[in-house]
């Protein structure tokens, strides 16, 4: 006999969602909001990432909601000062619908909540983020310019990475292993959290909690593999692995990308330059001798490379001119 029991995850993200519709529904319907609700429905978002995604993905959809619903006529059964505090039907449909469709979230980028069809394909365009929850209750966040396709379903969970980046935070199941194929390289997985950035020729899988092993799946290229601990990443390509260890400091500004924000120590202005590329059809060229090799502590927006040429020009006195599609940086 199975076991439908709804899982601690389970319940805590229905609770998330009914805390949101609430205070959505107080906000827009009810006549006294006042400053001081306001201010309490700040701090619930600045708890926790969970609260603001689910509120927004709400807004969001109930906004397209009211907007499909204005294109057919309407009648008024009772005036509008009239609306009642609670719409739970109205939320609820939104609810439902916001798991159909792509929604919009703030913050330096764009951030979508999108269902999990078995076999679907997932993606991201430059500078896009995207979460997907997955049937099993885990979930994956794209970063820019990112394609997978996810198959997961009873007794079986496979994703693939055909390009970008994605951190997984997997729900742990021993029956089931959960694999990623990325690069000619396959992860397995039985719970843990992980990043992994595919790039031409080369495959880097972070580890930060759990356990997860990699190893190469290419018939026609030597095979190699390592089992990963939290700290661990592996950096892989067609005739190689190395595993070095990272602090996991280091680890969670690798990982600012999540919150639509780039951190960097002490980094060249190339590799700054480079970054930044991958979230921009507007591209950052650095030219001249030496000018990429002049290190900044900077935090970027994802969305804003300008920010990055106000800083090159102001704090090193660089010339920066734009050229169409380009952005040029040099002494």
């Amino acid at each position: 006999m199975s076991d439908n029991t709804p899982s601690k995850a389970e319940n805590n993200a229905a609770a998330i969602e009914e805390r949101a519709a609430d205070w959505l529904q107080r906000r827009r319907y009810w006549k006294e909001w006042s400053e001081a609700d306001q201010k309490a429905l700040d701090a619930w978002l600045a708890e926790s990432m969970s609260h603001a995604v689910a509120f927004w993905r709400l807004e969001a959809t109930l906004d397209r909601t009211e907007r499909l619903s204005a294109l057919r006529p309407l009648r008024l059964k009772r005036p509008l000062n009239e609306v009642p505090k609670r719409l739970p039907g109205t939320l609820r449909f939104a609810a439902v619908f916001g798991a159909l469709t792509v929604a919009a979230v703030v913050g330096y980028s764009t951030w979508h909540s999108l269902p999990q069809p078995v076999g679907q394909l997932y993606s991201t365009g430059l500078g896009g983020r995207a979460t997907v929850q997955l049937t099993d209750g885990s979930s994956i966040e794209l970063n820019t310019n990112t394609a997978i396709r996810a198959d997961v379903r009873a007794g079986k969970r496979y994703v693939s990475i055909e390009k970008g980046e994605a951190y997984f935070d997997i729900v742990h199941d021993a029956k089931s292993p959960f694999i990623v194929d990325v690069g000619g390289h396959r992860i397995t997985d039985l719970g843990t959290k992980f990043v992994v950035r595919d790039e031409p020729g080369r495959v880097e899988v972070a580890l930060l909690e759990g356990r997860a092993s990699i190893a190469s799946v290419r018939p026609d290229t030597q095979h190699h593999e390592a089992v990963l601990t939290p700290g661990d990443v592996a950096i892989a390509t067609a005739d190689s692995l190395s595993v070095e260890q990272r602090p996991k400091p280091t680890l969670a500004k690798e990982l600012s990308w999540r919150h639509g924000l780039l951190i960097f120590d002490g980094a060249p202005l190339s590799d700054v330059a480079a970054e930044l590329n991958r979230y921009s059809t507007e591209k950052i060229v650095v030219a001249g001798d030496g000018v990429g090799k002049l290190t900044i502590d900077a935090s970027v927006p994802t969305n804003d490379i300008r920010a990055f040429t106000r800083v090159a020009h102001e704090v090193f006195g660089l010339h920066v001119q734009d050229r169409g599609n380009e952005i040029v940086i040099s002494r």
